[in-house]
């Protein structure tokens, strides 16, 4: 039995980084109110704040 992934908008992955970086919410109330997997939210939170921190050493 396969599922399929689930899409999401850049505005939806957005709007959770968001949640998380500017509003101070915990990842786990983030995920849980948007219905995401908790490792979902962690790896893009990972992949954004690497780029910030590389376009600040740039």
């Amino acid at each position: 039995m396969t599922t399929k992934r689930q899409k999401y908008t850049r505005e939806f992955k957005l709007e959770a980084i968001s949640l998380v970086v500017e509003h101070k919410r915990k990842v786990a109330e983030v995920t849980q109110s948007l219905g995401i997997g908790t490792s979902t939210l962690d790896n893009r939170l990972t992949r954004y704040l690497a780029s910030k921190f590389m376009k600040g050493m740039g």
